[in-house]
């Protein structure tokens, strides 16, 4: 099926909604009569026994022994070939029998042998090759011994075409054989090679429309698996924004409470950094609520990188905003400069963030806190370490240190957090990636 037939994909950012699945009709371009037979197969199924009802009938105008078993015959073969579709082999016993019957006892086929052939056909078309090859040979077979047992029924038959000027003349008995027999089998393989063809083409629009179905689930597990990533990203924004900033908030706030009376301008100094940190914060969350809105309204793939990538001042003025805070932050650099990548960036700046965060929330007592960047030919090392100073250092919840392994492993990296020393430390390797280097 072309690429251009798939149903629209849902946008990325919105919750996928699973597509209707294709159905054979889709797949096959059919006129209007073929369609509506494919739509209302039962009015198909009418068209068939009238096909073989109708001109049966018309052999009661002619003398006939036992026209009621006669009647009786085609009506059971025409309610018979009413189910071939659920019971093809079954309609087809019934065809060969009713063939036999109507030959012995009412010396007239009855166009059994047209039902036959119909009943070949659901076989071919609803069974495999080798069971419809088989039972095209057993009908022939069938037939052939019907004919045979009642050979002299059609040399009268052809004598009286004789008699009234109808044909010329009389043939043998072995030439109405060969020619009954050349008809019969004719008509079978005719009915036989029909089904094939239709039930090859059914399986193989069946396996198109299988495919097609396949392909649209997958992108729809794929567009889902994007929206849970997205999610997980903006949660993950939103945790480190809002985590860096309270924590920030509320250490500048009990600074300032603690100064107000004895050092007034430290004290005006913390709330200006308060309201700064404030207004900061609500610009980030602002930003990163902008991208979403962009993504819905625009259906455009993010590409993971905050609005605004951090840069290297960036990374200085946060380290300022821990320090106003109460951190003895130290930064000690080596190796080359950073690449300024915008993922990359973001990276190593929620790294540090992150860990100095929860130095601030946990380990608000340490004497030391050590920030080393240093990077290599492939790769960047961030170690934030801190002691545990006046207190012990108190557990956090963990989902920090997660959403960091998620953006470090994004890069193929790693991060590492625990005891040392006597306090904490949160050790990540980011290799650089290629279209930085």
């Amino acid at each position: 099926m072309p690429a251009g037939d798939l149903p629209p994909a849902p946008a990325v950012g919105v919750p996928a909604v699973r597509t209707a699945p294709f159905t054979a009709l889709q797949a096959r371009r059919l006129g209007p009569v073929r369609r509506w037979f494919a739509e209302h197969p039962r009015g198909t199924d009418v068209v068939v026994v009238a096909w073989f009802l109708l001109p049966s009938l018309i052999s009661l105008f002619f003398p006939i022994r036992y026209p009621g078993l006669h009647v009786a015959l085609i009506a059971l073969t025409s309610a018979a070939l009413w189910f071939r579709r659920r019971y093809p082999l079954h309609v087809l016993a019934w065809t060969l029998v009713a063939a036999a019957i109507s030959s012995a006892f009412v010396h007239n086929s009855g166009g059994h042998e047209f039902a036959a052939a119909l009943a070949i056909y659901a076989v071919a078309s609803l069974r495999p090759p080798r069971v419809a090859w088989i039972a095209a040979i057993l009908t022939v077979l069938a037939l052939s011994a019907t004919v045979w047992f009642t050979l002299d029924f059609y040399v009268a038959a052809e004598a009286v075409e004789v008699d009234v000027g109808m044909s010329g003349p009389p043939a043998t008995r072995t030439q109405t054989l060969v020619g009954v027999l050349s008809w019969m089998v004719v008509v079978i393989l005719v009915a036989l090679a029909i089904g094939t063809s239709v039930r090859s083409r059914r399986l193989h629009t069946q396996d198109l429309v299988d495919r097609a179905n396949r392909l649209a689930l997958e992108r729809d597990q794929r567009e889902q698996l994007a929206t849970v990533s997205e999610r997980a990203r903006i949660a993950r924004e939103m945790h480190d924004v809002v985590a860096h900033s309270v924590s920030v908030m509320v250490a500048l706030a009990d600074g300032a409470g603690a100064s107000m009376d004895k050092q007034p301008e430290r004290t005006r100094a913390a709330l200006a950094e308060l309201s700064r940190t404030g207004r900061d914060a609500l610009s980030e969350i602002r930003s990163i609520l902008g991208v979403l809105r962009t993504e819905e309204s625009e259906d455009v793939p993010f590409d993971g990188a905050a609005p605004l990538a951090p840069t290297a001042g960036d990374l200085d003025e946060l380290l300022g905003r821990f320090r106003a805070a109460g951190l003895p932050v130290e930064r000690v650099d080596s190796g080359p400069p950073l690449p300024q990548q915008p993922r990359f960036t973001l990276t190593v700046y929620r790294v540090v963030q992150e860990s100095l965060t929860n130095v601030l929330r946990y380990a608000s007592g340490a004497s030391s806190v050590r920030v080393e960047i240093s990077r290599d030919d492939d790769a960047a090392t961030v170690v934030v370490s801190n002691d545990a100073g006046t207190g012990a250092v108190q557990p956090g919840s963990g989902s920090g240190l997660l959403g960091l392994r998620e953006r470090v492993g994004a890069f193929g990296g790693t991060v590492i957090a625990g005891p040392h020393a006597n306090g904490w430390r949160v050790h990540a390797t980011i290799p650089i990636p290629p279209e930085a280097t």
